[in-house]
């Protein structure tokens, strides 16, 4: 028997940001250059890419380690293109913080972003909700952003001074 909470499991993803479970499977497209974000705690460089879900339907934010981030650069040294012109499936396995990994495979037969879906893409202000910069802009001055605390709301209000609850960020 399904109990309502089976029924109504939200899939991967809900708000801005992309939150991939153990055993989620998700195909995306992405639909930005990626940014970097600085964090304070061990000084670690997190990346982000606005992306389009395509089980969501949504456009999202995706941010993640190295891990995916050189996956991703394998994929576009092997196949020669823009990770923009072509879908992406993402594999999470593991829960905790040291049994986590991901795999990054390409999706060979991609439609592309719609017009509808490229101006959802678009609202999204990718440096500004994950304070970071964009990687080619650190590249060209060597200025890596301001750092921030890691588990700090990455969404500030209009004013830019008071964090937001993103009550898809409460773990329970």
């Amino acid at each position: 028997m399904s109990s309502i909470y089976q029924t109504h499991r939200p899939t991967s993803g809900g708000g801005d940001f992309l939150k991939i479970k153990d055993g989620d499977k998700v195909k995306v497209r992405i639909a930005s250059e990626p940014v970097g974000t600085l964090y304070k705690q061990g000084d670690k460089l997190r990346y982000a890419w606005v992306v389009w879900n395509r089980e969501a339907n949504c456009a999202q934010i995706l941010t993640s380690g190295i891990s995916i981030y050189n996956q991703i650069a394998d994929i576009v040294e092997d196949w020669q293109e823009d990770p923009q012109e072509f879908d992406v499936t993402i594999k999470r396995t593991g829960s905790g913080p040291t049994d986590t990994s991901y795999s990054v495979t390409p999706v060979k037969k991609s439609d592309p972003l719609t017009k509808e879906q490229q101006e959802a893409v678009s609202k999204l202000d990718l440096p500004k909700l994950t304070k970071g910069r964009w990687l080619a802009d650190i590249e060209e001055d060597g200025k890596l952003p301001e750092p921030v605390v890691a588990g700090e709301p990455p969404v500030t209000d209009e004013f830019g001074d008071e964090p937001q609850l993103d009550v898809n960020d409460v773990p329970f």
